[in-house]
């Protein structure tokens, strides 16, 4: 027993990460196995997005999208796009991809840490991505473009501290990848930049480094340039005037959602933020928590996405002040109390993950897989409500789709969605007319449980008929 002790004293490192590393694995990865089907809202843009920038770059041009898919920054579809090219399944970057995603980031910032604050940082950085809710809640919505600028994030603030040129590319890639992540770093950099001239701008590396950044900028502002108005005027508008009740607070839950599953984890990053002012001040890490907490605390437009950036970027203060916790607590009561807490915390945690579920099932997906074989190739598939529709997006990549509020067809605003839902069958037959091409409607599980009663008038007008053996209503009032 005594053998066995002293060698798990000399082996705890490894011993930690390894079995860190499973329970990573476990959380991450089961889902996989649990539910037969990509996670999150909008699987389904990713699915058409890849495979529209791997065909272009295919032949050495730019997709031409329709203005919602503008906004998608174009980033990690283009990194994307050689894999694709060479044979990488698309559902492979959607699935079993996208489920390690999380663990190779979150070991890129331990290895990050393990650098710059020593082992027992970087091994707590993980037990930090294990019980964090925010961060298996960004995971479950699949916020691809997020987790992959975060991962380009960690690496520029990693280089610049050593004032090393592979920070430029970095700092690119995570800008071009991700608005918001993107914003985040360049205000963080930018203040850290600013605070840093007074003592380093003798230093010629500094100086080269400063005008390589300005290019950098200027690379970026062009790199945005063709979808300005959708990607940063109007973002940048909504930060100026919506703030406050007035903003759209973002799909995550609120505040007190997280104090509750993770509270744990947020007392030790708040302790561990006190303790690193202590030691420095100003660092792109302190900075990167201050600048996501204006947005939370001013309730900035969407607020709330920044939960994310802000549990991610309190990780390592959380792991700090849990290092110094255990050094400086020294009795065995107190280091076994400290760890029931951690065990409570990852039970509260594990519970939390189990409310987690697809908003849509394998069935739903099925469905919508097998629609090319009843209808025509150049037909319009139209959702009724606009969960299904960024699952027919990306499932039916080279048809028309359409759904209210989501894509640029049919041109109807909520209120002629009222009109074609609840209105009168006349009214119904006009609206059907505008349309163009072969049309169907997709009737889903969403639709009958969203519409309910209301559904049965679409599914009984007498220019929609049932299609045998599909979820699909076509249209015999629609020209073609």
């Amino acid at each position: 027993m005594h053998a066995f002790l002293s060698w798990l004293t000399s082996h705890r490192y490894a011993v930690g990460i390894s079995a860190l590393l499973v329970l990573l694995l476990g959380k991450f990865l089961s889902p996989l196995f649990l539910y037969n089907v990509p996670l999150g809202y909008d699987p389904g843009m990713y699915r058409y997005l890849f495979l529209q920038y791997a065909e272009s770059i295919k032949h050495f041009s730019m997709p031409e999208l329709s203005p919602w898919a503008s906004e998608y920054p174009p980033g990690l579809f283009l990194l994307a796009s050689p894999f694709l090219i060479v044979g990488l399944p698309v559902d492979a970057l959607i699935g079993w991809i996208w489920n390690i995603f999380p663990i190779i980031l979150i070991c890129t910032f331990a290895w990050v840490m393990y650098k710059r604050e020593g082992k027992a940082v970087g091994v707590c950085i993980l037990l930090m991505g294990l019980l964090s809710q925010a961060y298996y809640d960004g995971f479950f919505a699949m916020y691809f473009k997020a987790y992959a600028s975060l991962l380009f994030t960690v690496l520029t603030y990693h280089f610049a501290q050593k004032l090393s040129i592979w920070f430029i590319p970095c700092a690119l890639a995570a800008v071009m990848i991700h608005q918001q992540t993107g914003l985040i770093l360049t205000l963080s950099l930018g203040i850290w930049w600013l605070l840093s001239i007074k003592s380093h701008w003798k230093d010629t590396v500094f100086r080269r480094l400063t005008f390589a950044l300005g290019v950098a900028g200027i690379i970026a502002f062009i790199w945005y340039l063709p979808q300005w108005e959708r990607a940063i005027w109007s973002p940048l508008k909504s930060i100026i005037f919506l703030r406050g009740d007035a903003a759209p607070p973002g799909a995550f839950p609120g505040a007190t959602f997280y104090v509750r599953t993770m509270g744990v984890v947020l007392l030790l990053g708040v302790f561990g933020m006190v303790l690193s002012f202590t030691r420095e001040r100003g660092s792109l890490w302190q900075l990167s928590v201050l600048v996501c907490a204006v947005f939370i605390i001013f309730k900035l437009v969407f607020y709330r996405r920044f939960y994310l950036q802000l549990d991610f970027f309190l990780m390592p203060f959380a792991a700090i002040s849990l290092v110094w916790i255990w050094r400086n607590v020294s009795t065995h009561w107190a280091r076994g109390l400290l760890l029931l807490v951690l065990i409570a915390q990852a039970s509260i945690g594990f519970k939390a993950v189990q409310i987690r579920t697809p908003r849509f099932g394998a069935r739903e997906l099925l469905q919508i897989t097998s629609l090319p074989d009843n209808i025509e190739y150049d037909a319009v598939v139209i959702a009724l409500e606009n969960v299904s529709g960024a699952w027919l997006r990306g499932w039916l990549p080279y048809h028309r789709i359409g759904a209210p509020g989501l894509f640029d067809y049919p041109d109807w605003s909520y209120e002629v969605w009222e009109v074609f839902i609840d209105g009168k069958q006349s009214e119904r037959k006009e609206l059907l007319a505008e349309l163009k091409g072969p049309v169907y409607f997709l009737l889903s599980p969403t639709f009958a449980k969203f519409y309910g009663e209301r559904g049965n008038r679409i599914i009984a007008d007498p220019c929609l008929r049932l299609v045998p053996d599909a979820p699909l209503l076509h249209s015999v009032c629609s020209e073609g």
